[in-house]
């Protein structure tokens, strides 16, 4: 017989603060993430691929964590919650639907909407520090698979974000460990399972009686970690699924780095790695929703007429994420032909080839001449606001003097 995988079964929180603060491993992701991002950031500043000033790289990574989270907020919430928070599906007064989109500790994130998120703060910042957006735009796509990794690594601890349960021949969803494929996995979270409310109950039971003093479960109480002799009881009851945050892991996050590592080598102008990672993202992700599961609401096979938003999907016969990857892939597409096309680049000054070339965290031989550090107001394209930058910059080293 052959053993199913098993869900990783940690406590989500790693340890608490104080009432309902805490450290948990979904937002410890993002400390990573962005901790690693800052330092490859440096290395590309170090070997003049990114054109600013080491305090910029600071900066930059503090913008991004603003776009992301405001962007991925405000993406799941016009994409995932449209019906509800816009349309007022539910019929609830302004102010509640208002609260509810504010209460980010509920969940609710878009990658999609990061993306949006994060480059409209880093055109926001480029504008203001006279910089090349394109330039900034390739650096961060060196970071964005990062995120997605360590971030699908969170959801997967969380036990969220699933996928499909795997049916036998008739469309019967399979529970028998036996019958199910090695690849299949169940997890406690799976409140459609059909042993679900069993094992809550028995694990509100088992918190209650650890805890005496306490007259009812705490507000931010999580069902993991599963007691295993709890676990083996309504195990049999759960179904099984894919584990598609793990391939998302894999895919959209290793693979995604691996390929923007390498074609960093023929991206010669500003733009076009960018480009190359919106598609990528998009033609990675768009089969994995084929197995992984639909919002509540928005599976277009199921939920056709259910709403304005569950019906266009049906419509088009797709999921929102390969609707959201259609878009970043077009998007990706023209704006590659479009910088491809001039005899000169629109987007900045093109990359050196001892700045492509180079392997990852490496030195390589930098040569004398090589431009490093912000563009200057005398080189050919440079922004806009880069002389007034510049002369800033230039005061504010001769007062020091």
């Amino acid at each position: 017989m052959l053993v199913i995988l098993e869900h990783i079964n940690w406590d989500p929180v790693i340890f608490k603060v104080a009432g309902p603060l805490a450290l948990r491993w979904y937002g410890l992701m993002y400390v990573v993430a962005f901790t690693i991002g800052y330092f490859v950031l440096r290395w590309l500043q170090r070997i003049g691929h990114l054109r600013v000033s080491v305090e910029d790289c600071t900066n930059i990574i503090i913008w991004g964590v603003l776009g992301t989270f405001i962007g991925g907020r405000m993406g799941h919430l016009f994409f995932y919650e449209f019906d509800d928070l816009v349309l007022n599906a539910s019929n609830r007064p302004l102010w509640d639907r208002i609260v509810a989109g504010l209460q980010v500790w509920k969940g609710g994130m878009s990658f999609h909407g990061g993306v949006i998120g994060v480059i409209t703060a880093e055109i926001i910042y480029a504008r203001i520090r006279g910089l090349w957006f394109w330039n900034l735009g390739d650096a961060c796509v060196h970071v964005v698979p990062i995120g997605v990794t360590t971030v699908r690594f969170g959801n997967y601890i969380n036990g969220e974000l699933y996928g499909r349960v795997i049916t036998d021949e008739a469309g019967k969803a399979i529970t028998l460990n036996d019958k199910l494929p090695w690849y299949a996995m169940k997890f406690p979270t799976d409140t459609d399972s059909p042993g679900y409310r069993g094992l809550r109950a028995a694990m509100e039971d088992d918190w209650l009686k650890n805890h005496p003093a306490a007259s009812k479960l705490p507000e931010d109480w999580s069902i993991l970690p599963v007691k295993p002799e709890i676990w083996a009881k309504y195990e049999p009851l759960f179904y099984g699924r894919y584990p598609s945050q793990l391939l998302q892991f894999a895919l959209e996050g290793f693979a995604l780095l691996i390929m923007m590592y390498v074609l960093r080598r023929w991206c010669k102008r500003p733009g076009v790695l960018g480009s190359w990672m919106l598609i990528g993202y998009g033609v990675l992700r768009f089969p994995v929703e084929f197995i992984r599961e639909p919002d509540h609401g928005l599976d277009p096979a199921k939920d056709a007429g259910a709403g304005a938003t569950a019906t266009f999907l049906a419509a088009i016969n797709m999921t929102m994420g390969q609707f959201l990857c259609v878009l970043l892939i077009l998007f990706g597409t023209v704006q590659i032909l479009l910088f491809m096309r001039p005899k000169k680049s629109i987007t900045g000054a093109e990359y050196p080839d001892f700045t492509r070339k180079l392997w990852p965290f490496s030195k390589g031989n930098i040569p004398a001449d090589a431009k490093i550090g912000p563009p200057m107001p005398e080189e050919e394209g440079a922004p806009k606001n880069a002389a007034k930058r510049a002369a800033k910059e230039a005061a504010e080293a001769k007062a020091k003097a």
